[in-house]
């Protein structure tokens, strides 16, 4: 299969002296932002390990972005960095909706409830959660608002843990991959998109859609993990290297996504993209919905789970 020969390619070419990990990525270079985590957590383990761990990087190209989980999983790739709503199984989408930094995923054991799932579920030793700033998502489109201050009967791009906001404001969700929305907002196929806010100068979407909604909403988190087989036949050294990498990566990506999104911004409107209010009723209703259905969303992929993180949050003071 084509990315069984991508792996060995990279595999192959991998320097001497070093354990090598081929590394599959949902984003590419050509989405810079999203795609710096995974630069960042490579540097992160290479200095950790002191120059005895190394990675060799493929991306969508080798593998459609929705179908990466399966190749980790088999250990046709060791390590992948993803979106958790990618996959059916989604527990780790729980961090956007707590909106708190890892220390407190950490500290509450939420963080190790979702290692514990991935584990079991796909195979995957969580290594780590990154959010990409402290801002998360926002919707963006083709057109102003309406005259009521919605989106009602247009079809907007999310994916399944943007679904609530969507409808919220009478939308019709549409999935596409990220790579596939320049060109459906061209066309007309979709109206607009919901997506990652820290990405949309990087994306060009700008060029599509010259409107990008306020208040934004959730928290931007993707996932690190690597192949449980891999991960058990490394040295105490090698895990440690991962795992230390792992968590300066979070705290990296947390201050970078912020610092990010500020200079995107201020480009955004020298480019002629307008910032659009929504009234405060209906920036609340967004907000509470994303909350709200991706606790349902939650409890229908996970079951048992779900409440598991859902009642740790709680103790934690971090969910009602």
């Amino acid at each position: 299969m084509k990315w069984i020969g991508a792996a060995a390619a990279l595999a192959i070419a991998a320097p001497a002296g070093a354990q090598t990990f081929t590394l599959l990525t949902g984003w590419g270079p050509n989405n810079p932002t999203a795609y710096m985590p995974a630069d960042r957590f490579k540097t992160n383990v290479e200095k950790a390990s002191g120059g005895k761990v190394a990675f060799k990087i493929s991306g969508p190209e080798a593998v459609p972005p929705f179908e990466q989980m399966q190749p980790l999983t088999s250990g046709a790739f060791d390590v992948l960095y993803t979106h958790p709503a990618y996959h059916s199984k989604g527990l780790a989408v729980a961090a956007e909706i707590l909106s708190v930094g890892t220390d407190k995923l950490r500290s509450s054991g939420v963080w190790g409830a979702i290692d514990r799932f991935y584990q079991t579920t796909y195979n995957l030793k969580l290594l780590s959660l990154v959010a990409l700033g402290t801002e998360g998502y926002h919707c963006y489109l083709r057109q102003p608002l309406s005259a009521q201050g919605d989106w009602g009967g247009r079809k907007i791009r999310g994916v399944a843990t943007q679904f609530g906001v969507i409808k919220a404001l009478g939308g019709v969700p549409v999935t596409l991959p990220m790579g596939d929305v320049y060109t459906a907002i061209e066309k007309g196929v979709v109206d607009g998109a919901c997506a990652p806010a820290a990405v949309f100068l990087g994306t060009k979407h700008y060029e599509v859609a010259k409107y990008r909604v306020e208040p934004r909403f959730g928290l931007l988190v993707s996932l690190i993990g690597i192949n449980r087989d891999r991960w058990g036949k490394l040295s105490k050294a090698e895990q440690a290297a991962l795992l230390e990498g792992g968590a300066q990566t979070e705290r990296d990506t947390a201050r970078l996504g912020d610092e990010i999104l500020r200079k995107d911004n201020d480009k955004l409107a020298g480019l002629g993209v307008q910032a659009v209010q929504l009234p405060k009723a209906k920036g609340d209703l967004i907000r509470s919905e994303f909350t709200s259905s991706n606790w349902e969303f939650l409890q229908k992929c996970c079951g048992d789970a779900s409440n598991e993180v859902r009642e740790l949050a709680r103790k934690a003071g971090l969910a009602k």
